[in-house]
């Protein structure tokens, strides 16, 4: 076995090694994750398991009163201690939370008062006993059990304050538990830690948890004489400025956590927000006067267990309610469940000793409880571990073979650079005229034209070229543009100028030190290169080309004057192509004009600007409105529809228009059946792009049920470009609107084709003559009206005139048997509250 296939035979067996350690670890993650999911959690266990409570003969109902909001999680510990006891001895819960630390004030006690008092009021059966957690929540009861519980038993729990405690338990109806403090503990338990300390500064507002806790540290002084006492009052200072001096304070000070959720400007901070937002400043360890489990990084403090207190308290309400305790001869008693807890990372980070801490401190997070916490997740996470370990040794190995063929590579290298090179040419010319193509010569501009003020852009497009590859096959349009290429190689070399092929059948030429005029020879044998003949086989093309001329003076960018250049081709284009045109004002203003009228087109989309004017179709012999033309106008806009119609076609607004039409105009005819008015049919202009809106009929037809129109009310007036189309669409669109029973018209007849032949063929019921055409023909060859009007009723169909804004032309036109008139001489279009 040679060196190769052994190495080859290691790393398989590596990476086979570390697939099945991973493949263990997923089996072991996922049996872990099935039991975990599969037990019930511990506190339901806990919960249904307490062997102190028991049931009570009869329903009680109990009110809890916190001191704390619903989110506090120091009243989540109360109530599920409580809930914890009563929930197995036939007990009904209410809990009250005053929120004292958001409402303390005067208006807020009196607020709290009412809201209690109305909701003992308004039970049919009165409390049996009331529990109260923390101080705030006792000194209102003592306030108010006059008014409130008169001779209800009121149990208290978690009582810092002993002097309230006992006041209150010489009422004969309370009594409970209060909780001794370990501030001198901790205080104790921080100078024999920072022994180079000379100062306790502590960290309070004004609220009541802050002035109570800063009054009795205050009070300690005595006790630590050799320090001085210090306080920073968050009440008292605005934000930054506290968090600054907070910054400021280095080894020699002892820093005690009391409160900070109230500042000068009377911003409330909850408690977890102030913690962090202290210890994400602080230079020097922070003790707490209370730890609590969910806020990490002080160093020490009493972590008191509120659960078991909140349970205390609930036993002892249960022994009352059942007569095994008299309220009356049952004395306060301390009640302190809790412990003084260190934090073991931050005494760490700190550096300071664990000789130091006294035998009773209760050591968190240490390294031998983190390893018992997660040792089932450390063995599992031991196996990816290792597969990383084995998959680094593959690789490794992998390395060390690699080197071998190196040298391999190194040969290849050569040939590589070769193709790179290759690669690169054919990234940055045109494949089949070898000229630079489109994005080199517009990445390149700037270094071609330098420093150069005046230079020219010539765009050039060869017209009809995709007929010549129609007809004659890509073949002939690619020899012809090889022959126009060669060509302007030499004119490339002759005149020091840079080609490029910027499309398809497009070509750029750069002038880079010179402004072209309209005389300049140069255009004339540009145009002359793509006119001049090819041979292809035995025959001879002949092709021509349309191009735009742009240059530069100064200021334009090389970029904006190839823009330039390219609009000035589209408008040779559209003169009819084989001419070069030049880069004008003018033309800046047509397409300025138009990117105007569009952004009005877009705006007047999303703000729904656009209504329909109405104009009046009166019947020629009776002169009665017997119909309307709808027509677009949008609001606030002095812009015409012969302005905005074309723009909307061009760039596909015009399916959406057309849309709008058909629902405002058969709402509009709703609102009129609604009030009684007599309907007549509206005709709706419908564009030629239309014709390829696959869901227009459908969307017609669903407005006219909508509003329940009949379809006989709403006409379609068609221009001769459609039918000229001859399109499947065209017929399969006009068969199904008219088998609805809607009416087709024939719009502008006499500006266009104006055949007859195709008239016997479509289902229109309408034909309208175009205004030029009367305007024309009327004052001196009447005649033509006569025979048109005439020939139109031998094909049965009815003819409408538009444009009549003299009596005089409504006279012939009645002598002529027209049978509808529409113009100014009968009045203009109206908005649908001017119509009588």
């Amino acid at each position: 076995m040679g060196d190769k296939e052994r190495n080859k035979i290691i790393r398989f067996a590596l990476l086979l090694a570390s697939f099945l350690c991973l493949l263990l670890f997923v089996f072991l993650t996922f049996f872990a994750w099935q039991n975990f999911f599969s037990q019930k959690p511990k506190e339901w266990k806990e919960w249904k398991e307490s062997d102190e409570s028991y049931m009570l003969p009869e329903k009680k109902n109990i009110l809890f009163l916190s001191s704390y909001d619903t989110s506090s999680p120091l009243f989540a510990s109360e109530l599920e201690g409580i809930e914890s006891i009563i929930n197995q001895s036939n007990i009904h819960l209410d809990t009250i939370n005053m929120d004292f630390q958001h409402f303390g004030h005067d208006k807020d006690i009196e607020a709290i008062y009412t809201f209690v008092q109305t909701r003992l009021e308004n039970r049919e059966k009165p409390y049996d006993g009331v529990l109260v957690g923390d101080d705030r929540a006792l000194e209102f009861v003592l306030e108010k059990q006059e008014e409130l519980f008169p001779d209800i038993p009121i149990i208290f729990f978690s009582i810092n304050n002993q002097e309230l405690a006992k006041n209150a338990a010489k009422n004969p109806k309370i009594s409970g538990y209060y909780s001794p403090s370990y501030l001198k503990d901790t205080l104790s338990l921080a100078t024999s830690l920072q022994m180079g300390a000379d100062t306790i500064m502590v960290l309070y507002d004004n609220t009541y948890w802050g002035n109570q806790a800063k009054e009795e540290f205050f009070s300690l002084q005595r006790s630590f004489s050799s320090y001085r006492f210090a306080g920073l009052n968050f009440s008292q200072m605005k934000k930054e400025e506290f968090l600054e001096a907070i910054e400021k304070l280095d080894e020699k000070s002892i820093v005690l956590y009391i409160s900070t959720t109230l500042d000068e400007d009377g911003n409330y901070y909850p408690g977890n927000q102030a913690r962090k937002m202290i210890l994400s400043r602080a230079n020097v360890p922070v003790y707490s006067y209370a730890m609590l489990d969910n806020v990490r990084g002080f160093l020490a403090g009493r972590a008191p267990d509120i659960k078991q207190m909140a349970k205390d308290a609930s036993l002892l309400m249960l022994d009352v309610l059942s007569g095994k305790k008299d309220v009356e001869k049952t004395a306060e008693e301390e009640d302190s469940p809790g412990k003084l807890t260190v934090d073991n990372r931050v005494l760490s980070a700190y550096h300071l000793s664990k000789a130091r801490l006294p035998k009773n401190i209760v050591l968190e997070d240490t390294p031998q409880q983190w390893m018992m916490r997660y040792a089932r997740y450390l063995f599992i996470a031991a196996f990816p571990l290792m597969a990383v370990c084995m998959i680094a040794v593959y690789f490794i190995m992998s390395r060390l073979h690699s080197k071998k063929v190196l040298q391999e590579l190194e040969e290849k290298n050569e040939s590589l650079l070769l193709a790179k090179d290759d690669l690169e040419h054919k990234l940055s010319y045109d494949l089949l005229t070898e000229l630079l193509n489109r994005q080199t010569a517009l990445s390149r501009l700037t270094d071609y034209i330098g420093d150069s003020k005046e230079y020219s852009c010539v765009l050039v497009d060869i017209d009809n070229l995709k007929e010549l590859n129609e007809s004659r096959g890509y073949d002939t349009g690619d020899l012809y543009l090889v022959a126009v290429a060669n060509r302007l190689r030499r004119f490339e070399k002759d005149h020091g100028v840079i080609l490029s092929r910027y499309g398809g059948d497009e070509f750029m030429i750069i002038f880079p030190r010179k402004c072209l005029q309209e005389d300049s020879p140069e255009l004339a044998e540009i145009l002359s290169i793509f006119r001049r003949a090819i041979t292809v086989g035995e025959e001879t093309v002949y092709m021509n080309a349309s191009g735009g001329v742009a240059s530069s003076i100064g200021g334009e960018s090389p970029r904006t004057i190839v823009m330039y250049a390219g609009l000035a081709m589209s408008f040779a284009k559209r003169k009819g192509k084989n001419r070069l045109v030049f880069y004008s004002e003018e033309l800046r203003y047509k397409k300025e004009k138009i990117s105007q009228i569009l952004k009005i087109v877009e705006n007047a989309i999303q703000e729904n600007s656009f209504y329909m004017v109405y104009q009046p179709q009166v019947d020629c012999k009776t002169r009665k409105v017997v119909g309307f033309e709808s027509l677009m106008r949008i609001r606030n806009e002095d812009c015409s529809p012969d302005q905005f119609i074309p723009v909307a076609e061009s760039y596909g607004y015009i399916v959406k228009l057309g849309k709008i039409a058909v629902e405002q105009v058969i709402r509009q005819l709703a609102k009129w059946k609604e009030v009684g008015h007599a309907l007549c049919p509206i005709s709706i202009n419908f564009s030629s792009y239309q014709i390829y809106d696959d869901d227009f009929v459908e969307y017609l037809f669903y407005q006219l049920d909508r509003y329940e129109i009949p379809h006989e009310y709403v006409v379609l007036e068609i221009t001769e470009g459609i039918l000229f189309e001859e399109s499947k669409q065209t017929k399969k669109i006009f068969n199904r609107l008219v088998e609805a029973g809607i009416q087709l018209h024939l719009d502008d007849f006499g500006t266009g084709y104006s055949s007859f032949s195709y008239l016997p063929y479509i289902p229109l019921n309408t034909v309208k003559m175009d205004k030029s055409l009367i305007d024309h023909f009327l004052p001196n060859n009447g005649d033509v009206i006569r025979n048109l009007i005439d020939i139109v009723h031998d094909l049965g169909k009815v003819v409408i005139v538009e444009g009549v804004e003299d009596e005089w032309q409504y006279e012939k036109l009645l002598e002529y048997q027209c049978d509808i008139i529409q113009g100014y001489l009968f009045g203009g279009p109206l908005q649908a509250g001017e119509i009588p």
